[in-house]
């Protein structure tokens, strides 16, 4: 679902979304165009190879020029992609993103919360169902610094509850079929 999740979201969005995604996939070299013809942005993550680490902070900069230049980026707040009955925890990534790019426009951008929930998950082709969330207040965070950790953390903490109403949020599959019922 790591690559169908940002197609199905991409579709839902009704506009073009730049994407935060793993190097791996972005410089595959099988299928890395397409990644890189769709304007997803190179994440370098530690367990692929922690000596690119340093390079974040390009992908940093790309996705706050990105936000500069009202184009909507999308990423996995949790870090993965994933099928488990809930949400992972948050990283603070997205949050700080937000508060750079806060820094550079004046004012906060909206963070909209999108969930996808597949009916059965690991079988490709699955039915989907995709929901958009209700923007996440942070106007009262939007003025702090980029470097504020407190910030970050608080805006992380509303990002994740935006997600809780957005998606299936259980703990544990056996709960799956009481939902459905």
């Amino acid at each position: 679902s790591g690559l169908i999740d940002p197609l199905v979201v991409t579709v839902a969005a009704r506009r073009p979304v730049r994407w935060l995604s793993k190097s791996t996939l972005v410089f595959h070299p099988l299928f890395g165009w397409l990644f890189r013809a769709a304007g997803c942005i190179p994440v370098y993550r530690r367990q692929d190879d922690p000596t690119q680490m340093d390079r974040n902070a390009e992908a940093f900069k790309a996705a706050v020029d990105a936000l500069a230049g009202n184009s909507a980026v999308a990423m996995f707040p949790e870090g993965i992609s994933h099928h488990s009955p809930g949400l992972a925890p948050m990283k603070t990534g997205a949050a700080r993103l937000a508060l750079a790019a806060a820094a550079r426009l004046g004012c906060a951008l909206p963070i909209i919360p999108v969930g996808v929930i597949y009916r059965d998950a690991p079988t490709f082709r699955s039915e989907a169902g995709v929901v958009v969330g209700e923007p996440i207040a942070w106007q009262d965070l939007a003025q702090r610094e980029p470097g504020d950790r407190a910030a970050a953390q608080e805006l992380t903490d509303r990002i994740g509850a935006g997600l809780a109403t957005v998606t299936r949020d259980l703990d544990s599959w056996a709960d799956k079929a009481v939902v459905e019922h």
